[in-house]
């Protein structure tokens, strides 16, 4: 088998947008990927460089030794090493693309390949089911609402403030008023009064804060049994984690880039649940040796999950072959967010939530396929034959 050619697509998902691989083989066998910059800056600069990348290193070869060529982007690509958003976005996009491939050429699920499942339903908690939210008592309702749909956790964003623009304004300069503080606490008081204590409730800082207030909001949120606090520093000084002093478990990870990121983090001694993102912490084959890593540390794993509803199926083949899984990110309200695009023909986000879980796609490689009808309007680039 030989790759011939690869689309690229930018896709507008609702509030956030996919970056879409394509990769096309001579056995008419196709594999996807997604690099994992679906918000922020950086999209279409991701896009020109898995573009640039398929087309001078990757189309012409067989695709079957994925590590092999995962080593070897990684030693040719040169800002791959010491990793960044956009290199290692683009590394990861190929390098699940290519399993899936191969598990499609094998006729197995890509955790297959990696000797699993571990398990057959995965632990998921819910994000964006706080969309237009803003007193606790708004948060409140959202809450329950989504809550009733079976999910087990809830995500969201304190300090956030609504934005037309960007859905959710994180802090500037590290600070925020007392004001914002105050409802900070509000929020997360009234929801927790609203799910009873049976529900996860999970908290997003964004890195938002310098640690003389990072400190005091902590412990005025210690009593309602938060369930983790998500990026409570800077994530260029995860060091500063070590002054944080607090009883609720810290998570982090989202903008750490390959291993070896992961292992400054693990020597900090101070987080208690690893958050690769499949999507730009370097693919399926990185996201498992830094779940490994974790392990050395008694250390759990609960993957990051901020992009199309692709990446939400990425994120559950990755969770289904490793035994340091906690619980998964999705968005089970995709569908209200303004402009989303259905990309694929099975997203988890429809599948029936049975105990605050959903079940592991069995098909083979990634188990789903691009809705050819809302993707090609979205090409980026096409590269290889007919390019």
């Amino acid at each position: 088998m030989k790759v011939t050619a690869a689309n690229v697509y930018v896709v507008p998902a609702g509030n956030r947008r996919g970056v879409i691989l394509e990769i096309e083989t001579d056995a008419g066998i196709t594999g996807i990927g997604e690099a994992g910059v679906g918000y922020g800056w950086g999209g279409e600069a991701a896009a020109a460089m898995i573009a640039q990348i398929m087309s001078t290193e990757v189309i012409g070869r067989d695709p079957g030794p994925v590590e092999a060529i995962w080593g070897e982007l990684y030693d040719r690509g040169f800002w791959t090493k010491g990793g960044g958003a956009i290199t290692t976005a683009a590394l990861s996009a190929i390098d699940v693309a290519l399993w899936d491939i191969k598990g499609k050429a094998l006729g197995v699920p890509v955790h297959s390949l990696f000797g699993g499942p571990f398990r057959e339903r995965l632990k998921v908690y819910a994000n964006g089911w706080w969309m237009g939210c803003e007193t606790g008592r708004e948060f409140a309702e959202a809450g329950k609402r989504i809550v009733g749909t079976g999910v087990g956790g809830l995500k969201f964003y304190p300090l956030g403030l609504l934005d037309k623009e960007t859905v959710i304004r994180h802090p500037t300069y590290r600070q925020v008023s007392r004001t914002v503080l105050d409802l900070a606490v509000e929020r997360v008081e009234c929801l927790r009064e609203a799910v009873g204590t049976d529900v996860d409730i999970l908290l997003d800082l964004g890195g938002g804060l310098t640690i003389d207030q990072l400190r005091p909001l902590l412990r005025r949120l210690e009593p309602f049994d938060v369930g983790f606090i998500e990026e409570p520093v800077d994530p260029a000084i995860p060091e500063a984690m070590q002054q944080l002093n607090t009883a609720i478990p810290i998570a982090a990870g989202e903008r750490a880039y390959t291993r070896y990121a992961f292992n400054r983090l693990l020597r900090t001694g101070s987080v208690d649940i690893l958050q690769p993102d499949v999507g730009n912490c370097g693919g399926l084959s990185e996201a498992r040796r830094i779940a490994a890593m974790a392990e050395c540390h008694n250390v759990s794993i609960a993957p990051h999950n901020y992009g199309s509803t692709l990446a939400t199926v990425i994120a559950a083949q990755f969770a289904a072959s490793i035994p340091n899984f906690r619980v998964l990110e999705f968005f089970p309200e995709f569908d209200r967010e303004p402009g989303y695009v259905d990309l694929i023909d099975a997203p988890i986000e429809t599948a029936p939530i049975e105990d605050g879980m959903v079940r592991v796609p069995q098909g083979a490689g990634l188990g789903v396929s691009l809705r050819p009808e809302h993707v090609e309007e979205h090409l980026w680039r096409r590269v290889g034959a007919d390019d």
